[in-house]
């Protein structure tokens, strides 16, 4: 067995799952190099390995233009790849995933994609949108490109901009800045987010590159909850997680950088549906965003990733098997994964 890992000479992201992967292998005297496939001739070099994984992020043009052709193209070569197809075509693309979504019949908010003005319009004077509703973009992560609208004349000037010029999808830095201010409660976790602000600064250089997002609104049903939601995150027969505040003076909790840990909080039917889920969309990895409904009691999925930040989800302590009983083991969702596709 020979893997290849894709990785670019420099810094390595902090999430980056490069890192695991490697030790994993290492302690299992497996054979690994890692190559930039951008760098050379990566068919030619596919050749000569058995599985290639590739953890590739959003905010690099490269990667989001090409990454996923030399998998795709990897594993018609043969050769396993992570993320597969059923993993990653819809990445980055929150209107792709709610299609996913709905195709399996997961729980999901009441979720409408307009392409055109007047067809938002239509829907406004027939009152098909309750507001307040959210509006998000395609591309983003961390609640970027997510806001909250609250009346008719709000959204006319938000899909008015999105069917001219539209928006730039990057980061704020201005967001992200006040966002760790507020999510920090003493100088220590404030340090420490201070630290990763080249890693930031690295991102939004990349993110500059990507045209505007335009030509299309989607909106999502605003979810009242009870002042945090959940990364739920499956990987094959485990499941494990976290849950984020929202942030004050904010409806928003994702990359907010707070992340607490009670059990308590994975109800049944969260559970069960994200293994269906999972199941249903063939994933060997996925990381759902749940809100609770304080309406209902039940979790909705707003968005859902191939990768993620595997280090905080460690902080749980062990995992949940699909009879819910929680084992206490700590999941390292990387190797769990990686684990998993070399033992088939």
């Amino acid at each position: 067995m020979k893997v290849l890992i894709n990785q670019k000479e420099g810094p390595q992201h902090s999430t980056s799952w490069n890192v695991p992967w490697i030790e994993y292998l290492k302690q299992n005297h497996i054979e690994c190099d890692t190559v930039d496939l951008f760098q050379t001739d990566a068919i030619k070099v596919l050749k000569d390995y058995d599985c290639l994984l590739w953890h590739f992020g959003q905010y690099s043009l490269s990667n989001m233009l090409e990454a996923r052709s030399i998998l795709y193209s990897a594993k018609m070569m043969g050769l396993k790849v992570f993320p597969d197809f059923n993993d990653a075509w819809h990445f980055d693309d929150k209107v792709a995933e709610m299609y996913a979504l709905q195709a399996v019949g997961a729980p999901i908010p009441q979720s409408w994609v307009f392409y055109d003005l007047q067809a938002l319009k239509a829907a406004m004077e027939k009152n098909e949108l309750q507001f307040p509703i959210v509006a998000k973009l395609r591309s983003g992560s961390g609640s970027h490109n997510v806001k909250l609208i609250h009346s008719k004349s709000q959204l006319l000037r938000y899909a008015r901009r999105m069917f001219g010029r539209g928006f730039d999808p990057a980061p704020s830095l201005l967001y992200k800045t006040s966002s760790n201010i507020r999510s920090s409660h003493d100088k220590a976790t404030f340090m420490s987010k201070l630290k990763r602000a080249p890693e930031f600064l690295r991102v939004l250089k990349n993110a500059k590159r990507f045209p505007n997002e335009k030509g299309y609104v989607y909106l999502q049903e605003f979810i009242p909850s009870d002042g945090f939601d959940m990364k739920v995150v499956v990987v094959g027969d485990k499941l494990t997680g976290l849950h984020r505040p929202i942030r004050s003076h904010d409806f928003r909790a994702s990359g907010g950088g707070e992340c607490l840990y009670d059990k308590t909080l994975f109800s049944s039917q969260i559970i069960d549906s994200a293994f269906a889920a999972a199941d249903a969309l063939g994933f060997q990895c996925v990381g759902f965003d749940y809100v609770v409904d304080n309406r209902t009691g039940k979790g909705v999925i707003v968005e859902m990733s191939y990768g993620f930040s595997h280090t905080a989800l460690m902080g749980l302590g062990g995992w949940f098997d699909r009879e819910h009983n929680f084992h206490e083991e700590t999941m390292n969702a990387p190797q769990e994964l990686l684990k998993n596709m070399l033992e088939k």
